[in-house]
Order: C-alpha cells, then structure tokens, then sequence
C-alpha cells in the first residue's frame, strides 16, 4: 500500500532514466528541490543541455539497455525515475532498482511505481498534492484547482495560517519543553478568543494572548 509523504530531496541523488520531455519535466522538478540529478539517455532535450551547460545537472549518454551501465547508475541514486518509451529498459530499470531495494517512479506505469509524484500546489504554507495513482492526470489536475480555489476563497483559514505560523514560530523560541509546546497547541486550538483572532488575521493580538498562556 503506498503511503503519503513529502520527503525532503535537498541532497539527494536522482537518476532520471530518458531524456525527453517526461524525463526532462521530472529532472526540472528534483532539480528545484535541491536534488542532485543526473539522466542516462542516448538523447537528451535542449533543457536538459542547457542546464548541464550551467552545470546544474548531470548528462549521461548511454544506452540504458546496458544492463551493467544501469546497474552503475542505480546504485549512484538514492531515487530513479523511469520515463522511456522503451518497456524492455523500463522493466529492467523495475527490476534492477528492486534487487537493489531503490525506490523508483515510473512514469510510465502507475500501477508498477513505488513512488507516485503528485500534482500539488501551496498558498500560506499549506502544501495540497493530489493523485488519481493512473486513473486521469487530467481529473488530478482539475481536482488540484478546485482545491486551490477553495483555499483562496476561505478568508479565514489563510488568516488562521499566517496566524498560527507566526504563534508556532514565536513559541518554538520560548518554549524549549516539546510536550508543553504541544500542549499549548491544543489549549490554543479549542479557544474562542484565540481562534476569533486567528479567523480575522490578527497577528499582534494572537502572538500577545498566547504568549500571556505560557506566563500563566
């Protein structure tokens, strides 16, 4: 069963297998996160020389038919991501990454892939990703945008977010102790001045009612 996550990629090592405009969107992507990322293809796109000019990422020009330059590059990534047209290297790439215990990302075949890379989106802090795991990425699209959407409109959560990140900032300075802090969160959480004051983006009013509760 697959399990939701968001995984911190700073540093890590992303092997994208294929060099078009499939492995070129997952390349561009990891790279934004911060990963290292290097693509094994015979052919790469012209966004994918431009950054290896800027050396951004890595070009390697093999055929990924090779099973023991496959075998190499693998064993370099921390995460490998499939996205030839070509489904004999695509099943050697799955086969190869679970001998070897790496998570891969076919982007070819949602029902194979260990990791699904959803469509997501952010406003105030709140990250939504959202998947159909194959189903349609268009319906996962649409989903995603109607849930932005509906986030914009809400006034008063994106006032409680903003709110709540400045509170969770300034208490993490004050209070050292994690169950009392938790604690706080909680007391917080079910007060009506509190929330009046989150709901309407009262920053100042709510950092100043809450730091009186850790005084008391």
């Amino acid at each position: 069963m697959r399990v939701p996550l968001f995984i911190e990629f700073e540093g890590r090592n992303v092997l994208i297998v294929g060099g078009g405009g499939v492995g070129t969107r997952r390349a561009l992507k990891f790279l934004m996160a911060g990963a290292h990322v290097r693509v094994l293809s015979l052919e790469f796109s012209n966004d994918l020389v431009r950054h290896a000019e800027q050396g951004r990422l890595e070009l390697v020009k093999g055929d990924a038919r090779d099973v023991e330059l496959l075998r190499k590059n693998i064993e370099w990534a921390d995460l490998v991501v499939i996205a030839t047209n070509d489904p004999l290297i695509n099943e050697n790439v799955r086969r190869l990454c679970r001998e070897m215990r790496k998570f891969f990302n076919d982007a070819t075949n949602a029902e194979e892939t260990e990791v699904v890379v959803p469509f997501e989106g952010e406003i105030n802090g709140i990250r939504v990703a959202v998947t159909t795991e194959g189903l349609s990425g268009i319906v996962a699209r649409r989903t995603l945008s109607k849930i932005m959407d509906v986030l914009r409109e809400d006034r008063e959560l994106m006032n409680m977010a903003i709110v709540w990140y400045a509170v969770k900032s300034r208490l993490k300075e004050v209070v050292k102790d994690t169950r009392r802090r938790l604690s706080l969160y909680m007391e917080l959480d079910s007060d009506d001045k509190f929330n009046d004051l989150a709901r309407r983006g009262l920053v100042d009013d709510a950092l100043n009612y809450a730091m009186s509760k850790v005084q008391n």
